[in-house]
């Protein structure tokens, strides 16, 4: 059931996302898609602090998550600037979700996480 959650999360997360971006580039941004789209990431990091614990605040993929949230900010704070804040978000976004384990659990300090430990599986 967790995992039919997250998915839906995501996609109204990205579903916000581009309702936000469309909104930037036309000086309207829609204060349900900001909510819808803070919420929905507010869910995802949740539940990656429930699978990961404290860990998470170490890693890249926690501090990709910061860097989103003030370019939200600076979407909404400089509307001069918003279409470039969204698009900045976007590729932050994409970029690290779709980044192997080894680099979005790459640790700021302490050890890496779990999916950026070299395997001790044979190949097969």
């Amino acid at each position: 059931m967790t995992r039919w959650l997250r998915i839906a999360a995501r996609t109204v997360h990205l579903g916000a996302m581009a309702f936000v971006l469309v909104g930037a580039c036309d000086g309207t941004i829609p204060g349900d898609a900001v909510a819808a789209l803070v919420a929905s990431g507010g869910y995802l990091v949740a539940d990656d602090v429930r699978k990961h614990g404290p860990d998470l605040f170490r890693y890249l993929q926690f501090w990709a998550v910061v860097a989103k949230l003030l370019l939200l900010t600076a979407l909404l704070a400089l509307p001069d600037r918003a279409a470039l804040a969204g698009f900045a978000a976007l590729i932050v976004g994409s970029v690290v979700s779709h980044a192997p384990g080894w680099f979005r659990q790459h640790p700021l300090v302490g050890v890496p996480g779990p999916c950026a430990q070299p395997s001790t599986d044979p190949p097969t």
